[in-house]
């Protein structure tokens, strides 16, 4: 389908976006989930790992946005609502802008704010798988006092966009 060693890949990284990339990664678990794949599983395989290579490359340094409720910071502060964001660094996400503990949440209008003091004008949002998660962040974690980390919604993102902050929507995070 494509060639995936590390010229190619750098160079079809230039000529797709994120929302290519997720596309087709979609498109390709849809055909393999339903038995309409003609190529071999290792040909998957090499394919799937060359877009995850691409991704890595047009998305290291980023900031991803998920919309979290926190039990705890409910019972705390009665905020349990709100935005966390993350920066890509290779295959992790690192904490950026998450509250230093779960007494609360910061609100879309506060992480408008942080990002708008450091220039960063795009963040990236998707759901995260809840059997894997996604580089090392789970969508669900604490089963006592649980935090569950979801895409941004549609109030938010609007929320973002009316303030200048791009929000790209992946279907398949990448």
């Amino acid at each position: 389908m494509f060639k995936t060693d590390k010229e190619s890949l750098e160079e079809l990284s230039f000529h797709f976006n994120e929302r290519d990339i997720a596309n087709l990664m979609s498109i390709l678990e849809y055909l393999k989930s339903n038995d309409g794949l003609t190529i071999s599983s290792e040909e998957f395989q090499r394919l799937t790992d060359g877009l995850k290579t691409i991704g890595r490359l047009k998305l290291d340094g980023n900031v991803y946005g998920f919309h979290v409720y926190d039990n705890y910071a409910e019972d705390q502060s009665g905020d349990c609502e709100g935005v966390e964001l993350y920066l890509r660094q290779g295959d992790k996400l690192r904490d950026f802008h998450v509250p230093c503990s779960r007494d609360f949440v910061y609100t879309a209008k506060e992480t408008t704010k942080y990002l708008k003091e450091r220039e960063i004008s795009t963040i990236y949002t998707g759901n995260i798988p809840i059997e894997s998660g996604f580089l090392g962040l789970n969508r669900e974690c604490d089963e006592e006092d649980p935090i569950i980390r979801e895409k941004l919604d549609e109030a938010k993102i609007e929320e973002f966009e009316s303030e200048g902050i791009k929000v790209v929507t992946l279907d398949n995070l990448i």
